[in-house]
């Protein structure tokens, strides 16, 4: 008989992984799968602990999946009811000091430094904003699987949830929820598989080590596996935005797939949507509307899908605009808890691959070429920000690969219209809003967002000031001559422009004299930076005709296409600058 497993084994074995004290761990777990250990599950969790140290927390999954199956008349217990996902999770969850979620079908539990937060959130649906698990991409934390395969991965759920996967339908969970001896009785939003739908994760999992993102260590019999969360949820949104059904098992691929959108009616549907063309006031403007064939949207409607007030003192919104060309456009409106009168605000735009989400996390951190959070430090520091999940991008109903681009022009639309139109129905929205100051409105865009951004300030007066960051704006000319024009996917070529005198330099008499800021880079392959000193001196022309030279900005930072920590510091001097704004 095998040798059991000591607890120093298993200290060796998860440092091995990388983990290391301060870390926020989640652990799917099967102690069986150890053969056997020495003080059995007490001994996986304490190892854990004392790795992790007093700056660090596990975090265990505590379900008891009745509750999703029983009907009005299930009760669930946050003391009392155990959990269903093994003896470590139950250890865990009865441990001294552990703290357990009050979301009655996909409880958590947690001892450590963020256990409180963790355990305090009162999300509504599973896997929301708010909720713990995406706190748990937030913190970067682990996700930890101890002997149990990929198809256990509960946070592969919150991917799901947050693409709104079409093979899922919201559905109501109710039941009687205890808390500390209190009974309410509650009802959760859940996405639940429509029938003869499966999930297989194991695909998933195999690529994911195929790209050398989990690390792998034999402990005893059982095989663990661990990678970051934010890992793991970044390429898994990035696999569905490529295939819609990527999480589906083979033999059920057929049964979801008649769960997707008629694109193709779909499209036809919002073309014959009898929506007038959006005009500008300057002639340049009003040229480029035409040539975006860019749909105007009546007044928007509004659904708040969910408020509340955080820690960092904001006040957050998650909304779905209607109205435009697009059945929906997801945001989340941010600004502080206690402010005093009408704010300078920012519409924020993010990058290819991003939503809003990614712009509006806590805290703010770099990632790659991504700065996520910039958006709500903006609302920290006194602006009220409007996020959006752009065109093509999950959970929009859109394809999510670009295929549109292709085929809109047939229709005489362009995708940059439509990227256009989301913005400024979001203007129209945010000039509705008592928190705003419609005369101190900005927009800001990264990569995607900065061109949307760029043009929709030329083509709508309403928008006091302009940021954008590495966002492609300088010359198209200059980009297919010195740059690489396959940087850029089909969205940003409009027909016409060149030919018919629309470069971005020639859009600057509809722009000026309201405040421009252009962040760049050296070596930024879809703006080369011939095309930004190019577009630069005749915006300092342009802006020195009109008397004020000091209304555009320009900073040039070593490196390559990215948001960077000291482009954000840079518009934030700026705007408080052209918005005369009290914030600091």
């Amino acid at each position: 008989m095998d040798a059991p497993v000591c607890s120093q084994e298993l200290d060796a074995g998860l440092r091995q992984l990388g983990l290391a004290p301060g870390e926020a761990v989640l652990v799917h777990s099967s102690l069986k799968s150890f053969g056997r250990i020495e003080g059995g599950a007490h001994t996986v969790v304490q190892a854990l602990l004392d790795l992790l140290g007093e700056a660090g927390t596990l975090v265990v999954p505590t379900f008891h999946h009745s509750f999703f199956w029983g009907g009005p008349q299930q009760i669930w217990d946050r003391e009392q009811t155990p959990s269903y996902m093994g003896i470590i999770s139950e250890t865990a969850r009865t441990w001294t000091g552990a703290r357990r979620s009050c979301h009655a079908p996909h409880p958590l539990a947690a001892i450590g430094a963020y256990a409180a937060d963790l355990a305090g959130r009162h999300n509504t649906s599973d896997y929301a904003f708010d909720s713990p698990f995406y706190h748990l991409l937030e913190l970067d934390a682990w996700v930890l699987l101890m002997g149990v395969d990929f198809n256990v991965c509960t946070l592969l759920h919150l991917v799901e949830e947050l693409a709104e996967v079409p093979y899922r339908h919201w559905a109501d969970l109710s039941g009687t929820v205890i808390v500390e001896g209190h009974p309410s009785f509650q009802t959760f939003p859940f996405m639940r598989r429509y029938p003869g739908v499966e999930n297989d994760f194991l695909r998933c999992g195999r690529e994911l080590e195929q790209q050398g993102l989990v690390q792998l260590v034999r402990v005893g019999q059982s095989t663990l596996r661990a990678l970051r969360v934010r890992q793991l949820c970044d390429y898994t949104l990035r696999r569905l935005r490529q295939d819609p059904l990527f999480l589906v098992s083979a033999e059920t691929r057929k049964e979801a797939g008649h769960y997707l959108p008629r694109w193709g009616e779909l499209q036809e549907e919002q073309i014959n949507r009898p929506l007038p063309v959006h005009h500008s006031p300057h002639p340049v403007g009003e040229r480029l509307a035409q040539k975006l064939h860019l749909p105007k949207a009546p007044k928007p409607q509004v659904e708040t899908r969910n408020r509340w007030e955080t820690n960092d003192g904001l006040v957050l919104e998650e909304l779905r605009l209607q109205g435009g060309i697009h059945p929906l456009v997801p945001a989340l409106l941010a600004y502080p808890q206690y402010h005093i009168g009408p704010l300078p605000t920012v519409l924020c735009l993010h990058g290819t691959g991003e939503n809003w989400q990614s712009l509006m996390e806590e805290p703010l951190s770099v990632d790659g070429v991504r700065l996520r959070g910039w958006a709500r430090e903006l609302a920290r520091r006194g602006y009220a920000t409007l996020a959006l999940t752009q065109y093509a991008h999950p959970p929009r109903p859109e394809p999510w690969d670009w295929s549109w681009s292709n085929s809109l022009p047939v229709f005489g639309h362009t995708s940059m219209g439509r990227l256009v139109s989301d913005a400024l129905l979001a203007v129209d929205f945010l000039c509705t809003r008592p928190e705003v100051d419609p005369s101190r409105l900005a927009v800001a865009g990264f990569s995607l967002g900065g061109i949307v951004s760029f043009y929709s300030t030329i083509v709508d007066p309403r928008i006091a000031a302009c940021a954008a960051f590495c966002g492609g704006v300088g010359s198209i000319r200059h980009l297919l001559r010195e740059g690489t024009p396959t940087f850029h996917s089909t969205y940003y070529y409009t027909q016409g422009l060149l030919a018919e005198g629309l470069d971005h330099a020639q859009l600057l008499p509809a722009l000026a004299p309201r405040p421009l800021l252009l962040c760049a880079a050296t070596e930024d392959p879809g703006m080369p930076l011939a095309g930004v000193q190019a577009f630069a001196e005749a915006a300092r022309q342009e802006y020195r005709n009109r008397g004020v030279e000091q209304h555009f900005d320009l900073l040039v930072e070593p490196g390559g296409h990215a948001m960077t920590l000291a482009g954000l510091e840079h518009s934030c001097s700026f705007f408080a600058s052209c918005m005369k704004s009290t914030a600091p």
